[in-house]
Protein backbone atom coordinates (compact mmCIF):
# COMPACT_ATOMS: atom_id res chain seq x y z
CA UNK A 1 0.00 0.00 0.00
CA UNK A 2 1.22 3.61 -0.76
CA UNK A 3 0.10 6.90 0.76
CA UNK A 4 0.35 10.10 -2.07
CA UNK A 5 1.72 13.20 -1.34
CA UNK A 6 -0.78 15.82 -1.28
CA UNK A 7 -0.28 18.38 -4.33
CA UNK A 8 1.80 16.29 -5.54
CA UNK A 9 1.45 13.32 -8.50
CA UNK A 10 5.28 12.25 -8.79
CA UNK A 11 6.50 8.86 -7.15
CA UNK A 12 9.43 6.67 -7.30
CA UNK A 13 10.96 3.48 -5.83
CA UNK A 14 12.95 4.02 -2.30
CA UNK A 15 16.14 2.79 -2.13
CA UNK A 16 16.96 1.61 1.20
CA UNK A 17 20.67 0.98 1.57
CA UNK A 18 23.64 1.00 4.79
CA UNK A 19 26.68 2.52 4.71
CA UNK A 20 28.07 1.78 7.87
CA UNK A 21 31.80 1.87 7.04
CA UNK A 22 30.84 6.28 6.19
CA UNK A 23 29.45 7.13 9.16
CA UNK A 24 32.04 8.63 11.89
CA UNK A 25 30.36 7.71 15.37
CA UNK A 26 32.01 9.58 18.52
CA UNK A 27 30.52 6.93 21.05
CA UNK A 28 29.30 3.68 19.14
CA UNK A 29 26.80 3.30 22.33
CA UNK A 30 24.60 6.32 21.59
CA UNK A 31 21.78 6.49 18.63
CA UNK A 32 23.24 8.20 15.23
CA UNK A 33 21.78 10.54 13.43
CA UNK A 34 21.48 11.74 9.46
CA UNK A 35 24.64 12.37 7.90
CA UNK A 36 23.54 15.74 5.93
CA UNK A 37 24.84 15.70 2.17
CA UNK A 38 27.22 12.85 3.29
CA UNK A 39 29.46 15.45 5.83
CA UNK A 40 27.68 16.20 9.34
CA UNK A 41 26.87 13.67 11.60
CA UNK A 42 24.90 14.66 14.86
CA UNK A 43 24.43 12.38 17.82
CA UNK A 44 22.40 13.39 20.78
CA UNK A 45 21.41 11.12 23.74
CA UNK A 46 17.75 12.37 24.17
CA UNK A 47 14.62 10.58 23.42
CA UNK A 48 13.22 11.38 19.78
CA UNK A 49 9.87 13.05 19.54
CA UNK A 50 6.58 12.13 20.63
CA UNK A 51 4.98 8.67 18.52
CA UNK A 52 2.35 9.68 15.62
CA UNK A 53 -0.75 7.98 16.76
CA UNK A 54 -1.34 5.02 14.45
CA UNK A 55 1.65 5.38 12.02
CA UNK A 56 4.06 3.05 13.48
CA UNK A 57 5.55 6.41 15.54
CA UNK A 58 7.94 9.04 15.04
CA UNK A 59 10.54 7.22 16.68
CA UNK A 60 10.42 4.74 14.00
CA UNK A 61 14.34 4.31 12.81
CA UNK A 62 15.09 5.22 9.18
CA UNK A 63 17.95 3.82 6.88
CA UNK A 64 17.49 5.68 3.32
CA UNK A 65 19.58 7.33 1.06
CA UNK A 66 18.50 10.12 -1.31
CA UNK A 67 20.23 12.19 -3.53
CA UNK A 68 19.32 15.80 -4.41
CA UNK A 69 15.51 15.27 -4.87
CA UNK A 70 12.82 18.16 -4.20
CA UNK A 71 11.06 18.28 -1.19
CA UNK A 72 7.71 16.89 -2.52
CA UNK A 73 9.35 14.31 -4.13
CA UNK A 74 11.28 12.98 -1.24
CA UNK A 75 7.73 13.32 1.06
CA UNK A 76 6.17 11.17 -1.45
CA UNK A 77 8.82 8.58 -0.88
CA UNK A 78 8.67 9.05 3.12
CA UNK A 79 5.02 8.74 2.89
CA UNK A 80 5.13 5.10 1.81
CA UNK A 81 7.84 4.48 4.79
CA UNK A 82 5.64 6.67 7.26
CA UNK A 83 2.51 4.65 6.11
CA UNK A 84 0.85 8.36 6.76
CA UNK A 85 0.54 10.98 4.36
CA UNK A 86 3.76 13.49 4.21
CA UNK A 87 2.11 17.12 2.80
CA UNK A 88 4.44 19.50 1.72
CA UNK A 89 2.47 22.70 2.39
CA UNK A 90 1.62 25.04 -0.84
CA UNK A 91 3.55 27.75 0.76
CA UNK A 92 6.40 25.87 0.62
CA UNK A 93 8.97 25.53 -2.59
CA UNK A 94 8.54 21.88 -3.27
CA UNK A 95 11.74 22.15 -5.57
CA UNK A 96 13.61 22.45 -2.45
CA UNK A 97 16.61 19.87 -2.90
CA UNK A 98 16.84 16.75 -0.06
CA UNK A 99 20.12 15.13 0.00
CA UNK A 100 19.99 12.79 3.40
CA UNK A 101 22.04 9.69 3.90
CA UNK A 102 20.55 8.32 6.63
CA UNK A 103 21.00 5.49 8.96
CA UNK A 104 18.53 4.24 12.08
CA UNK A 105 17.00 8.00 12.06
CA UNK A 106 14.35 8.46 14.12
CA UNK A 107 11.28 9.37 11.58
CA UNK A 108 10.82 12.37 13.43
CA UNK A 109 14.01 13.97 13.24
CA UNK A 110 14.50 13.34 9.80
CA UNK A 111 11.06 14.99 8.93
CA UNK A 112 11.87 18.24 11.36
CA UNK A 113 15.43 18.09 9.06
CA UNK A 114 13.69 18.58 5.98
CA UNK A 115 11.18 20.55 7.03
CA UNK A 116 14.18 23.01 8.16
CA UNK A 117 15.26 22.88 5.20
CA UNK A 118 12.25 24.44 3.24
CA UNK A 119 11.90 26.95 6.15
CA UNK A 120 9.62 25.64 7.68
CA UNK A 121 8.81 23.81 10.68
CA UNK A 122 6.91 19.86 11.29
CA UNK A 123 3.34 19.17 12.21
CA UNK A 124 1.69 16.32 13.38
CA UNK A 125 -2.01 15.28 13.66
CA UNK A 126 -3.62 12.34 13.94
CA UNK A 127 -4.37 12.26 10.18
CA UNK A 128 -0.83 13.44 8.35
CA UNK A 129 2.49 14.67 9.16
CA UNK A 130 2.61 17.79 7.17
CA UNK A 131 5.72 20.44 6.38
CA UNK A 132 4.04 24.23 7.13
CA UNK A 133 5.38 27.44 6.88
CA UNK A 134 6.55 28.91 10.31
CA UNK A 135 4.35 29.32 13.40
CA UNK A 136 1.39 27.07 11.74
CA UNK A 137 1.85 24.35 13.36
CA UNK A 138 0.17 25.71 16.48
CA UNK A 139 -2.51 26.48 15.04
CA UNK A 140 -3.01 23.09 13.06
CA UNK A 141 -2.71 21.31 16.58
CA UNK A 142 -5.51 23.60 18.47
CA UNK A 143 -7.62 23.24 15.07
CA UNK A 144 -7.66 19.25 15.23
CA UNK A 145 -8.20 19.60 19.42
CA UNK A 146 -11.81 21.87 18.70
CA UNK A 147 -12.62 19.75 15.47
CA UNK A 148 -12.80 16.81 17.73
CA UNK A 149 -14.88 18.62 20.38
CA UNK A 150 -16.98 19.90 18.03
CA UNK A 151 -17.79 16.64 16.49
CA UNK A 152 -17.96 14.48 19.75
CA UNK A 153 -20.99 17.38 20.72
CA UNK A 154 -23.00 16.67 17.31
CA UNK A 155 -25.79 14.44 17.22
CA UNK A 156 -24.84 10.62 16.29
CA UNK A 157 -26.81 11.31 12.95
CA UNK A 158 -24.07 13.77 11.74
CA UNK A 159 -20.95 12.78 13.39
CA UNK A 160 -21.71 9.70 11.81
CA UNK A 161 -21.47 11.52 8.24
CA UNK A 162 -18.45 13.85 8.79
CA UNK A 163 -16.94 10.20 10.68
CA UNK A 164 -17.16 8.66 7.32
CA UNK A 165 -13.70 6.99 5.82
CA UNK A 166 -12.89 7.62 2.24
CA UNK A 167 -9.92 7.79 -0.45
CA UNK A 168 -10.20 10.93 -2.16
CA UNK A 169 -8.67 11.60 -5.68
CA UNK A 170 -8.52 14.34 -7.82
CA UNK A 171 -6.86 15.47 -11.29
CA UNK A 172 -4.39 18.14 -12.22
CA UNK A 173 -6.10 21.72 -12.29
CA UNK A 174 -9.11 21.11 -9.17
CA UNK A 175 -10.27 23.53 -7.54
CA UNK A 176 -10.19 23.04 -3.50
CA UNK A 177 -13.91 25.39 -3.57
CA UNK A 178 -15.25 23.08 -6.00
CA UNK A 179 -13.67 19.91 -3.82
CA UNK A 180 -14.74 21.02 -0.63
CA UNK A 181 -18.59 21.85 -2.37
CA UNK A 182 -18.73 18.33 -4.10
CA UNK A 183 -17.59 16.27 -1.36
CA UNK A 184 -20.17 18.26 0.99
CA UNK A 185 -22.99 17.51 -0.97
CA UNK A 186 -21.91 13.75 -1.79
CA UNK A 187 -22.25 13.01 2.10
CA UNK A 188 -25.37 15.45 2.48
CA UNK A 189 -23.60 18.07 4.81
CA UNK A 190 -24.35 21.78 4.54
CA UNK A 191 -21.63 24.23 3.46
CA UNK A 192 -21.71 27.33 4.60
CA UNK A 193 -19.42 30.65 3.36
CA UNK A 194 -17.78 28.85 0.83
CA UNK A 195 -16.53 31.63 -0.86
CA UNK A 196 -14.11 32.13 1.76
CA UNK A 197 -11.85 29.48 -0.10
CA UNK A 198 -9.62 31.02 -2.49
CA UNK A 199 -9.37 30.17 -6.22
CA UNK A 200 -6.37 28.16 -6.97
CA UNK A 201 -5.43 25.21 -9.14
CA UNK A 202 -4.12 22.20 -7.43
CA UNK A 203 -1.58 19.18 -8.94
CA UNK A 204 -3.38 15.68 -9.35
CA UNK A 205 -3.47 14.19 -6.00
CA UNK A 206 -4.61 10.49 -4.36
CA UNK A 207 -5.25 10.88 -0.87
CA UNK A 208 -6.03 6.76 1.01
CA UNK A 209 -9.04 6.78 3.44
CA UNK A 210 -9.83 9.86 5.60
CA UNK A 211 -12.70 11.07 7.51
CA UNK A 212 -14.79 13.46 5.63
CA UNK A 213 -14.18 16.27 8.42
CA UNK A 214 -9.71 15.57 8.22
CA UNK A 215 -10.23 15.17 4.04
CA UNK A 216 -11.74 19.01 4.35
CA UNK A 217 -9.80 20.22 7.00
CA UNK A 218 -6.69 19.20 5.19
CA UNK A 219 -7.33 20.99 1.74
CA UNK A 220 -8.54 24.45 3.92
CA UNK A 221 -5.30 24.02 6.16
CA UNK A 222 -2.97 25.85 2.65
CA UNK A 223 -4.83 28.34 3.11
CA UNK A 224 -5.50 29.13 6.60
CA UNK A 225 -9.10 28.33 7.08
CA UNK A 226 -10.55 25.22 8.54
CA UNK A 227 -14.28 24.03 9.25
CA UNK A 228 -16.81 25.13 12.68
CA UNK A 229 -18.87 22.69 12.98
CA UNK A 230 -21.89 23.18 15.43
CA UNK A 231 -25.22 21.60 15.86
CA UNK A 232 -27.84 23.10 14.07
CA UNK A 233 -31.27 22.00 15.60
CA UNK A 234 -33.50 24.66 13.33
CA UNK A 235 -31.77 22.47 10.55
CA UNK A 236 -32.33 18.47 9.17
CA UNK A 237 -31.33 16.82 12.05
CA UNK A 238 -30.06 14.20 9.62
CA UNK A 239 -27.55 16.66 7.98
CA UNK A 240 -24.44 18.02 9.32
CA UNK A 241 -23.82 21.80 8.94
CA UNK A 242 -20.15 23.29 8.84
CA UNK A 243 -18.93 26.88 8.83
CA UNK A 244 -16.09 27.96 6.83
CA UNK A 245 -13.52 29.88 9.21
CA UNK A 246 -10.21 31.14 10.09
CA UNK A 247 -7.86 28.47 11.17
CA UNK A 248 -7.40 30.64 14.41
CA UNK A 249 -11.06 31.63 14.62
CA UNK A 250 -12.14 30.64 18.38
CA UNK A 251 -9.23 28.69 19.71
CA UNK A 252 -7.59 29.75 22.66
CA UNK A 253 -3.70 30.38 22.31
CA UNK A 254 -0.97 29.84 24.61
CA UNK A 255 1.93 32.22 25.25
CA UNK A 256 5.13 29.98 25.33
CA UNK A 257 6.76 29.36 28.99
CA UNK A 258 10.69 30.28 28.70
CA UNK A 259 12.65 27.56 30.31
CA UNK A 260 13.84 28.75 33.48
CA UNK A 261 17.88 27.98 31.78
CA UNK A 262 17.07 30.94 29.73
CA UNK A 263 17.65 34.58 30.57
CA UNK A 264 17.01 38.09 28.60
CA UNK A 265 19.46 39.67 27.13
CA UNK A 266 19.97 42.35 24.63
CA UNK A 267 22.92 41.65 22.02
CA UNK A 268 22.26 44.37 19.80
CA UNK A 269 21.06 47.59 21.02
CA UNK A 270 17.48 48.64 19.30
CA UNK A 271 17.01 45.57 17.34
CA UNK A 272 17.16 42.13 19.48
CA UNK A 273 15.99 41.33 22.37
CA UNK A 274 15.61 37.68 23.19
CA UNK A 275 16.03 34.65 25.49
CA UNK A 276 19.54 33.23 25.58
CA UNK A 277 21.87 30.80 28.10
CA UNK A 278 25.73 30.46 27.29
CA UNK A 279 28.04 28.45 28.73
CA UNK A 280 30.54 30.13 31.12
CA UNK A 281 33.74 28.62 31.47
CA UNK A 282 34.15 24.88 31.96
CA UNK A 283 29.96 24.27 32.54
CA UNK A 284 29.37 20.59 32.78
CA UNK A 285 25.86 19.67 31.35
CA UNK A 286 23.12 18.97 34.20
CA UNK A 287 22.62 15.60 35.52
CA UNK A 288 20.26 14.06 33.77
CA UNK A 289 20.04 16.34 30.42
CA UNK A 290 20.23 16.54 27.32
CA UNK A 291 24.08 16.19 25.67
CA UNK A 292 25.38 16.29 22.25
CA UNK A 293 28.73 14.86 20.71
CA UNK A 294 29.85 16.34 16.63
CA UNK A 295 32.76 16.02 14.57
CA UNK A 296 31.81 18.12 11.68
CA UNK A 297 33.67 20.45 8.80
CA UNK A 298 31.24 21.41 6.13
CA UNK A 299 29.74 24.96 5.27
CA UNK A 300 28.00 27.29 8.54
CA UNK A 301 24.44 27.08 6.43
CA UNK A 302 24.22 23.50 6.20
CA UNK A 303 25.54 22.87 9.90
CA UNK A 304 22.92 25.26 11.39
CA UNK A 305 20.07 23.70 9.07
CA UNK A 306 21.46 20.82 11.10
CA UNK A 307 21.78 21.34 14.16
CA UNK A 308 18.67 23.54 14.11
CA UNK A 309 16.27 20.85 13.10
CA UNK A 310 17.89 18.58 15.75
CA UNK A 311 17.47 21.21 18.49
CA UNK A 312 13.80 20.91 17.48
CA UNK A 313 14.31 24.90 16.55
CA UNK A 314 13.04 27.49 13.79
CA UNK A 315 16.43 28.96 11.74
CA UNK A 316 16.99 32.57 11.24
CA UNK A 317 19.97 33.79 10.17
CA UNK A 318 20.48 37.63 9.88
CA UNK A 319 22.19 37.71 6.71
CA UNK A 320 22.68 41.09 6.63
CA UNK A 321 24.63 41.46 9.40
CA UNK A 322 27.03 38.35 8.21
CA UNK A 323 27.27 40.31 5.05
CA UNK A 324 28.76 43.83 6.88
CA UNK A 325 31.01 41.63 8.98
CA UNK A 326 32.37 39.41 5.46
CA UNK A 327 30.62 36.60 6.61
CA UNK A 328 29.73 33.89 3.79
CA UNK A 329 27.37 31.47 4.42
CA UNK A 330 29.53 28.99 2.47
CA UNK A 331 32.15 29.16 4.95
CA UNK A 332 33.37 25.79 6.37
CA UNK A 333 32.61 25.10 10.04
CA UNK A 334 34.86 22.97 11.59
CA UNK A 335 34.33 21.63 14.95
CA UNK A 336 34.75 18.62 17.16
CA UNK A 337 33.08 18.58 20.63
CA UNK A 338 31.45 15.33 22.69
CA UNK A 339 29.04 15.25 25.76
CA UNK A 340 28.42 18.81 25.92
CA UNK A 341 25.60 21.16 26.61
CA UNK A 342 22.93 22.72 24.04
CA UNK A 343 24.84 26.20 24.73
CA UNK A 344 28.04 24.57 24.35
CA UNK A 345 27.65 23.00 21.32
CA UNK A 346 26.15 26.37 19.66
CA UNK A 347 29.36 27.86 21.20
CA UNK A 348 31.42 25.80 19.14
CA UNK A 349 30.28 25.95 16.30
CA UNK A 350 29.40 30.61 16.04
CA UNK A 351 32.79 31.39 17.89
CA UNK A 352 34.99 30.53 16.02
CA UNK A 353 33.43 33.11 13.17
CA UNK A 354 32.33 36.00 15.99
CA UNK A 355 29.23 35.13 15.58
CA UNK A 356 26.41 35.17 18.13
CA UNK A 357 23.37 33.31 18.78
CA UNK A 358 19.92 33.98 20.89
CA UNK A 359 17.12 31.32 21.41
CA UNK A 360 13.58 33.43 21.37
CA UNK A 361 9.63 31.68 21.17
CA UNK A 362 11.56 28.34 19.24
CA UNK A 363 13.80 29.86 16.97
CA UNK A 364 17.32 29.94 16.79
CA UNK A 365 18.51 33.45 15.64
CA UNK A 366 22.05 33.63 14.58
CA UNK A 367 23.99 36.88 13.74
CA UNK A 368 27.09 39.08 13.54
CA UNK A 369 27.29 41.64 16.35
CA UNK A 370 27.22 45.51 15.30
CA UNK A 371 30.99 46.52 14.62
CA UNK A 372 31.58 49.13 18.21
CA UNK A 373 31.39 52.60 16.46
CA UNK A 374 34.96 54.52 16.53
CA UNK A 375 35.29 56.20 20.34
Amino acid sequence: MRFPQLFSSRWGDERLTRHASRWQTIDAAKPVACLFLARIGLIATATAVAGLAGAGGMDTPITAKWSGIGLREWADRVSELAHVPVIVDRRLDPDTTIAFDCQAVPLGDLLAQAATLAGGELAVVRSSIRIVPPGKAAALSRAETARNAQLAALPPRQRAQLAERRPWTWAAGACPSDLVAASAAEAGVVMQDSDRIPHDHLPATELPPLTLAERLDLVLAGYDLRIDWQADHNRDPKRATGRIVAIEHGLATKTPRRPDAEKTTDHSPGKRTAAVSKPIGDQQPAAGGETFSLRVAAPLQEVLVVISARLKLRLDIDRDSLRRRGIALAEIVRATVKDVTREQLLTAILDPLALEWTIRDGTLHVFAPAEAAPE
